[in-house]
C-alpha cells in the first residue's frame, strides 16, 4: 500500500503505510529503504532519514543508492567520521564508478578540493544522473567549487 501511495504521489500517506510496516517488522528492509528515502528527499529529517536508511544498509550493506544517500546526508551535515564510514562502505562494494564519484564529492564538499579531469569524466559518463542524491551532491559541488550557475 505504501509503494502504491508513493507512486501515486502521496507521499504523506505512503510515510504513513511504511511506518505502519515497520511497526510490524522493525526490521523490514523494503519500509526502512523507502522510508528512509523519501524522508532524505523532503531534506527536512535527515535525522530520521539517516536512521531508517542505516537499518536498511544493516540488511544491504553494499547498497550504491542507500550510500548515496547517506553520503548526502553525512555531507551536507559537514559529518566528517560519518562519511568516511559510507566511504569505507563504498570501497567494499561492486559500484566503483559510485565510489570514485562518493570520494570526489567527499573531497569537494568537505575539503574544498578541485578536482577537474574527474569532474569531466563525470559529466561525459553522467554518472551523478544516476541517483538523486548524488545529482544533488554533484551540483552542490559545482556552485561552489567551480562558479556554476546552470546546475549541471
Amino acid at each position: 500500500m505504501a509503494r502504491e501511495k508513493e507512486s501515486q504521489g502521496n507521499t504523506a500517506e505512503a510515510l504513513y503505510y511504511y511506518d505502519l510496516a515497520l511497526r510490524e517488522n522493525p526490521e523490514n528492509f523494503t519500509a526502512n529503504k523507502n522510508l528512509g528515502i523519501l524522508l532524505a528527499e523532503s531534506g527536512e529529517a535527515p535525522g530520521s532519514a539517516s536512521l531508517y536508511l542505516e537499518k536498511a544498509l544493516k540488511k544491504d550493506p553494499k547498497n550504491p543508492e542507500i550510500l548515496l544517500y547517506l553520503l548526502e546526508i553525512y555531507l551536507l551535515a559537514g559529518s566528517r567520521d560519518e562519511t568516511d564510514t559510507v566511504l569505507r562502505s563504498f570501497s567494499e562494494s561492486w559500484d566503483k564508478d559510485r565510489e570514485s564519484l562518493a570520494k570526489f564529492l567527499s573531497s569537494c564538499i568537505l575539503d574544498n578540493k578541485k578536482n577537474v579531469s574527474e569532474r569531466k569524466r563525470f559529466l561525459e559518463n553522467r554518472i551523478p544522473e544516476s541517483n538523486p542524491a548524488s545529482k544533488r551532491l554533484f551540483s552542490h559541488c559545482g556552485k561552489k567549487l567551480y562558479e556554476e550557475t546552470s546546475g549541471k
